[in-house]
């Protein structure tokens, strides 16, 4: 399953963007990271305000918290592309 980053105003269509494409979980204890996972670390370190505001979509549409999101992952090797 893909997960994205969504910002305030981001819409659907945006998840599309590599940029916010927090990785895919491939269901073999991994967790492949792409570039909207830095974006995250980015702003736990400079913008943790952000962090309120922000949301996690999956590829089925359905919407988690930063820390749902990170509840789901948190026993996955996190592996970068």
């Amino acid at each position: 399953m893909k997960y994205f980053i969504m910002m305030p105003g981001d819409t659907a269509e945006s998840a599309l963007y590599e940029s916010n494409e927090l990785g895919e979980d491939t269901g073999f204890g991994v967790f492949w990271a792409g570039q909207g996972l830095s974006a995250l670390m980015k702003m736990v370190d400079f913008e943790p305000e952000m962090l309120t505001q922000t949301k996690i979509l999956d590829d089925k549409k359905k919407y988690y918290t930063i820390t749902e999101f990170l509840d789901k992952i948190r026993k996955l090797k996190v592996k970068l592309n």
